[in-house]
């Protein structure tokens, strides 16, 4: 991972780009309840206030890893001793209302503190550390200076500081009227049983200066990390630029001081705290070596400083969908982090991460309309293409790096897949993807959304889509199962929609990708097609399977564009004309049961199965034997909806007029007696295609009258 980002660390500060804006020992603060203290000139307590999970603002901390937090401070041991801990009852508490948990807390002695609880206490390391803070005149860091100031750092201090916060919670208590407060001073008050019969606290206190009046921010506020951050490394820097230079680094080859026992650990978006760089101490083969842990792999300081500094600014929340975005892992159901960019223009608008990963997903459209489908997709990738040429004009050898992060286990992130193409070859695969997207035929696949009908016409399937759609398997009873695992890699899915070069996305991953297709979606798309045939419109329950369909028609069309297999030439050829076949042959079937055996109730049951599902696994493989099997099976209804005669016959007789002209286009091809993995496809899409309207006089009456599909 290191090697990978080293290279974007060295493109922002060429671009003037890379701020000092980590620093290993500052962090965030996880996301809990937490009590705000605020901390006058003397020491004391004097303000509090409680702030839910939900609505916590970004806190951050100076820490040594999980030790020496500050200004966060999670209090473990509760406040007062077991003595008063044990006299509230956990199950009274949770039923008790707002003015019984007041009288439960001011029950309590609140001079009865606990000796053992010790942790509302500065350590030795961290005054060591923040000493730039104390010795510093910059308003930004006022607050922080009074408070390191005022904070007890020895027992005599905390003991007063103790009793003063009691003193403050209990005032508090008297006149709170929140209940999630009382909750939360209960809890470090005297805690909760735990299992084992101790008392826990567990709750996060965050301590900031009182009096804001006179300061410029908050201790807690966005501005005093900044500034802490870079007053720290800027006085290490000096202290570093002093120190002999003692290792050469393996990133630059340089000598420089190294980056010590410590790497930072990034917050990442989706995958949380990050280590650049993990190494138990004891591994036994590193240890003869009298390289432990880190110094297994010394880089320079600076320059790790620099990478966690150039991961930060690709990541904040205003570059997602820009410079990073999640896409599914190949590998398991936890999604990865993908990071795009420029080396010679890292800080541009283009939606780089959004399109290598989900150009559009159905989630991103409300209406689940074909025409706003297209129209936002086309919207982004003119938006990319637009901003593409104008870095194209600039240099014609720049060049889009793209990263994907994943999660081994808790504890190891490492790089899963990386690539780098020339932003020309980035114009040209969005270019042929984009016409390959449109190789599909009149199809539409309507569910029910709500009260609204949902219309799964047009799917822009992006790397993220491909990923999903290969963890699922389907049966012939339509059911479907979801695996963690993926048919295909990330790499082959990239090769295949963002190669490097052309030659990468060749025959035989293009082949790979049919074979797969066919036999992953062959029942999942004949029983959506058959749903269509006997109800028109899919029901609500199936919008998983009406998206997947969608999706697979989407990337037939794609790969067989690939092929050089267009629309125009695939929609006249015996494939896919069979299995219009196939579709007419399940609307005579339906009409045949309506007519005759349900003597004309639309209402009454229809067969589980009709004809022409039955035997489309049979068709696209064999077609030869399947049409023999349907040329028996069809006699019947066939026979009738020659001879049926009324008003109730129309809808045959058009079934038997579309039959004539499907069967001619498929008597002007030559049918193989095996159909390989593309043609296959196209039987697949020609069962879910829409059968071509046709207006036919009537001879009885003159009118044109359209029949349709239903």
């Amino acid at each position: 991972m290191i090697n990978e980002l080293y290279g974007l660390s060295l493109a922002l500060e060429k671009h003037h780009l890379l701020q000092s804006t980590t620093h290993p020992n500052v962090t965030q603060v996880g996301k809990s309840d937490v009590i705000i203290v605020e901390v006058n000139a003397k020491g004391e307590p004097k303000g509090l206030r409680f702030i839910q999970k939900a609505k916590m603002p970004e806190l951050w901390k100076h820490s040594k890893g999980n030790h020496n937090n500050f200004p966060a401070i999670r209090i473990q041991k509760p406040l007062l001793a077991i003595s008063e801990s044990k006299k509230i009852d956990e199950a009274i508490w949770k039923k008790a209302k707002l003015t019984e948990k007041i009288n439960l807390l001011l029950s309590l002695d609140f001079n009865a503190m606990n000796a053992n609880s010790n942790e509302i206490m500065i350590s030795e390391w961290s005054l060591n550390e923040l000493k730039p803070v104390i010795e510093s005149d910059l308003p930004e860091l006022a607050a922080l200076k009074d408070l390191l100031n005022a904070f007890p750092s020895d027992q005599a201090s905390q003991h007063e500081f103790l009793s003063h916060f009691l003193q403050l919670m209990h005032d508090k208590i008297v006149d709170c009227n929140d209940e999630m407060m009382l909750n939360g001073l209960k809890l470090v008050l005297v805690g909760q049983k735990e299992s084992n019969g101790r008392y826990k606290s567990g709750i996060m206190t965050y301590y900031d200066a009182y009096g804001m009046l006179k300061y410029e921010n908050y201790v807690f506020s966005k501005d005093t990390q900044i500034a802490l951050v870079q007053l720290l490394n800027s006085f290490e820097n000096r202290e570093d630029a002093q120190e002999k230079a003692a290792i050469k680094s393996p990133l630059s080859g340089k000598r420089t001081v190294g980056v010590g026992a410590k790497y930072p650990n990034p917050n990442l978006p989706l995958l949380g705290l990050t280590y650049l760089y993990s190494k138990k101490a004891d591994t036994p083969c590193l240890s003869r070596y009298h390289l432990t842990g880190a110094k297994a792999y010394q880089a320079g300081k600076s320059e790790i400083n620099k990478i966690n500094d150039a991961i930060s600014f690709l990541t904040q929340p205003d570059n997602e969908n820009k410079t990073w975005r999640a896409v599914s892992d190949s590998n398991s159901d936890k999604q990865n982090l993908l990071l795009a960019y420029i080396p010679d223009e890292p800080k541009n608008d283009a939606f780089l991460a959004k399109i290598l990963s989900n150009p559009f997903s159905y989630e991103d459209n409300t209406e689940f309309s074909r025409v706003r489908a297209e129209s936002a997709y086309k919207a982004i990738c003119e938006k990319v293409l637009k901003d593409m040429e104008g870095i194209l004009n600039r240099n014609k050898e720049a060049k889009v790096c793209l990263i994907l992060l994943g999660t081994l286990d808790p504890g190891r992130k490492q790089v899963i897949y990386e690539s780098a193409f020339s932003v020309e070859q980035l114009t040209e695969n969005m270019r042929l993807w984009d016409s390959a997207l449109k190789n599909y035929p009149p199809y539409e696949i309507k569910i029910w959304n709500k009260k609204e009908i949902a219309n799964y016409e047009f799917n822009c399937l992006g790397p993220d889509t491909l990923c999903r759609l290969f963890k699922t398997n389907y049966n012939r009873s339509g059911k479907n199962n979801t695996l963690p695992q993926s048919d295909v890699t990330l790499q082959e899915i990239y090769n295949l929609y963002m190669p490097s070069s052309l030659e990468i996305r060749n025959e035989e991953l293009i082949d790979h990708f049919l074979q797969l297709s066919v036999n992953k979606a062959k029942y999942l798309l004949g029983d959506i097609g058959q749903q269509l045939t006997l109800d028109h419109i899919l029901s609500s329950s199936m919008k998983t399977q009406a998206e997947n369909a969608a999706a697979f028609m989407s990337l037939y069309s794609v790969l067989l564009y690939l092929k050089g297999i267009r629309k125009e030439n695939y929609m006249l050829d015996a494939p896919f004309n069979i299995g219009q076949l196939l579709k007419l042959a399940d609307m005579l079937h339906k009409e045949y049961t309506i007519q005759v055996r349900n003597n004309g109730s639309k209402t009454a049951s229809l067969p589980p199965q009709l004809m022409g599902n039955e035997l489309l696994p049979i068709v696209s493989e064999k077609p030869l034997e399947g049409l023999v099997r349907l040329k028996d099976r069809i006699r019947i209804y066939q026979a009738w909806a020659y001879t049926a005669v009324g008003e109730n016959s129309r809808k045959a007789k058009w079934i038997l007029a579309r039959f004539e002209e499907i069967c001619l286009k498929i008597a002007e091809n030559e049918i193989p007696e095996n159909f390989t993995t593309a043609q296959q496809a196209q039987v697949l899409l020609g069962y879910l295609a829409v059968i071509p309207n046709e207006k036919k006089k009537e001879a009885n009456n003159g009118k044109m009258e359209e029949i349709t599909n239903e």
